[in-house]
């Protein structure tokens, strides 16, 4: 994966942005994304030392796609204009790549003075404490799956207590421990926070 592809964007103040991108070898193959982890920020320029962090998430690690997002309350502390992001993976054999970058045209619109008393359900934070006593594999999956339905984009922190104290990098024993669900190692990344 050595191609950098170009991809300007438009982000409307006040609005989501969730754009799905298929990531391509130099040769049109699709690029397997196990195991991968992303991240991509937005800044008024390269030197810039302030940004807003999208939420990257992969709805199909196997065929290449990943997905950007950044909720409504975050693009309202944008300022219109032109700004500049890149998506950097970081690879199972812990080689990191920017694979997509390109320019952001900002825009502010007419409604965007108009500020909302609290955040909507899909702009909260949701964070989670691992507790599994007396629930089965098919249950928490139920909850999982009616969750991430009926809040699609809302950003969200597994918490797992450990003996060790906190701030312990998470491995695939701490998945299978805690019981997660298949699709949660999708749309989420170890140890860039959501598993702490």
């Amino acid at each position: 994966m050595s191609v950098v592809y170009v991809n300007n964007i438009t982000v409307n103040i006040g609005e989501d942005f969730d754009q799905d991108f298929d990531l391509l070898e130099s040769g049109g193959a699709t690029i397997d994304l196990t195991n991968y982890k992303a991240r991509c920020q937005l800044r008024k320029h390269v030197d810039s030392s302030s940004y807003i962090s999208f939420n990257v998430g992969f709805p199909d690690r196997k065929n290449g796609k990943i997905n950007l997002h950044i909720p409504g309350w975050a693009t309202s502390n944008l300022k219109s204009g032109r700004h500049v992001y890149d998506v950097l993976v970081h690879k199972p054999n812990g080689d990191t790549e920017v694979v997509l970058e390109g320019s952001a045209n900002v825009r502010a619109g007419i409604s965007t003075s108009c500020a909302f008393s609290k955040p909507s359900s899909d702009q909260r934070t949701c964070i989670a404490i691992a507790s599994w006593t007396g629930q089965s594999f098919d249950t928490m999956e139920s909850q999982w799956t009616t969750f991430r339905n009926t809040y699609p984009n809302r950003p969200f922190y597994l918490i797992y207590p450990h003996a060790n104290g906190f701030g312990t990098l998470a491995d695939n024993t701490y998945y299978n421990n805690t019981r997660t669900p298949d699709n949660f190692l999708n749309e989420t990344t170890v140890n860039v926070k959501p598993l702490i």
